[in-house]
């Protein structure tokens, strides 16, 4: 679709799209440590197959069932690591990304993020005192709210915050079922392939109608 200009505002998932999600360095953590990669199923970068993790993209098991099935795994293997204690955020951010809402915060389109499970990661009312809370309009945590993606209550609750139409709106998830959940109130979608970050970003950009060249929107 070429929106141009019809594109009046950006909503964000977080985990795997603000930061790598945690299975990518758990690889590269497993290769430094010697840990048996041939046999323990990491996501999509891992060296087998992993059948939770494609459970998960499609929205039979939610991401803490996932974590859990992972930490069993590790266990299986006499692995002591927690992804949530001993990755370094602070080094898994993805630039491209920051780069597009950096763009988006300073143009007229509306930026929200509409995310599930920040707050396990971050801790409860984590957006009050997070730094880059500046470059958003809204931020909707549906640890706050009855129901998670992909029900459609918290699409229908970021899009009554922007103030515009549900296909005045795209919203962008690594998780497929997520943005099928988007498309379902009218929204568009771009699915964040943690695969390619570089090209889903470049695909957003697109369809809001940013052209590099400008250097604005």
């Amino acid at each position: 679709m070429e929106a141009g200009n019809v594109i009046k505002a950006v909503v964000w998932d977080m985990g795997g799209v603000f930061r790598r999600y945690f299975t990518e360095p758990m690889v590269e953590i497993g290769h430094a440590r010697g840990w048996p990669l041939e046999h323990l199923p990491l996501g999509p970068t891992g060296l087998i197959d992993d059948s939770d993790y494609r459970a998960m993209t499609e929205g039979q098991i939610d991401e803490s069932d996932y974590l859990e099935r992972i930490r069993e795994r590790l266990a299986t293997a006499a692995i002591e690591f927690d992804p949530m204690r001993d990755i370094d955020w602070d080094e898994e951010e993805r630039p491209a990304v920051w780069e597009a809402i950096r763009v988006i915060a300073a143009s007229p389109i509306f930026q929200a993020i509409l995310t599930n499970d920040a707050s396990k990661w971050l801790g409860e009312g984590w957006w009050d005192t997070w730094e880059p809370r500046k470059y958003f309009d809204a931020v909707i945590d549906v640890a706050t709210l009855p129901f998670r993606k992909p029900r459609p209550e918290p699409y229908l609750e970021v899009v009554e915050r922007t103030g515009f139409a549900p296909d005045e709106c795209v919203f962008i998830d690594d998780m497929p079922v997520n943005c099928r959940g988007a498309e379902a109130i009218g929204m568009h979608s771009v699915w964040f392939d943690v695969l390619d970050p570089n090209q889903s970003v470049a695909s957003l950009l697109k369809l809001i109608g940013y052209n590099p060249d400008e250097e604005h929107l």
